[in-house]
């Protein structure tokens, strides 16, 4: 007797396999539930059957359920953990079609890892809910319904699932443009340091917490530079601590820079784009006498 049948598109040996594997344990209690297979275009049809057992209406029902829990457990994985990734390249093939496709497979990166993220966009999307989610979908269906295929039902029956999921691709897409922004910024930045004739041979760029810094040359002391004292005045509401400094270096012009960190936990970011702008002459100091005295208080301002 037919009690359920799944409708696949594709390959379907795994999850044919996976749900065999489960089958046997209606068998401790004297049932056997054979899987049949059928095609029909291009769809792959697996129906469960009870070919042995007393099947009274009481336990046709209670397999049956046996059966639509299993059924659904498995689908709830699959589409979190396979069919997820395929709706996320069709979102991005959509909606992002007259990008190159080396750009989508970067995209697709970004969408992949904002999943696997804490990122506060998945407070209420992360992987438990998500799979907890779509079970809840697919019991209910089940409750009413006795052939499902599986397509159609992330299409139809998925919508806020899917949404969610083209509203994670926009934000990986945001995190490109912002990426070929910060890319050009980089390029350009080093054009100017390239052309540029180095006026100090060495700058030591101490880093602290609480986005603050200060430049000292080789001998510990402060590097002052009237430019930079005037456009910090001018811009002291208008331009962040990486900005700043930034554009202090650039205008000191040093032929190296010795970076100096400390504890600082903000310092990551900005080393990074020095390291862009400076290429070549950047050298990242773990603790000497310098930072080390900065810290403590023992240079001359």
């Amino acid at each position: 007797m037919k009690i359920l049948s799944l409708g696949l598109s594709g390959a379907s040996d795994e999850i044919k396999t996976r749900l065999e594997a489960d089958c046997p344990a209606l068998a401790l209690e004297g049932f056997h539930v054979a899987i049949d297979e059928t095609n029909r275009g291009n769809y792959t049809f697996l129906a469960w059957n009870v070919t042995e057992g007393e099947l009274s209406f009481r336990n046709y029902e209670r397999v049956k359920n046996m059966i639509k829990n299993y059924v659904a457990q498995l689908l709830a994985d699959a589409i979190v953990t396979k069919e997820e990734k395929v709706l996320l390249r069709k979102i991005i093939n959509q909606n992002y079609r007259y990008f190159a496709e080396e750009e989508r497979d970067i995209i697709n990166e970004n969408a992949l890892k904002i999943l696997d993220s804490d990122s506060g966009l998945l407070n209420d999307f992360n992987r438990l809910t998500r799979h907890n989610r779509v079970l809840v979908k697919l019991r209910d269906y089940f409750d009413n319904h006795h052939e499902l295929v599986l397509e159609g039902f992330v299409a139809f029956r998925l919508k806020e699932y899917r949404s969610k999921l083209v509203e994670i691709v926009d934000k990986a897409v945001d995190e490109y443009m912002m990426d070929l922004e910060y890319k050009e910024f980089i390029r350009v930045l080093r054009y100017f340091v390239d052309v540029q004739e180095a006026q100090v041979e060495e700058v030591h760029v101490i880093i602290n917490d609480g986005d603050s810094f200060k430049i000292r040359d080789s001998r510990g002391k402060v590097i002052n530079n009237q430019y930079l004292e005037s456009f910090m005045m001018r811009n002291t509401e208008e331009i962040n601590f990486e900005d700043l400094l930034i554009s202090a270096l650039i205008t000191i012009a040093p032929r190296n820079v010795m970076l100096h960190c400390g504890n600082s936990t903000k310092a990551n970011d900005v080393v990074a784009t020095i390291q862009g702008v400076f290429e070549g002459r950047v050298i990242q100091c773990n603790g000497c006498e310098i930072c080390q005295g900065d810290l403590l208080g023992q240079f001359t301002p």
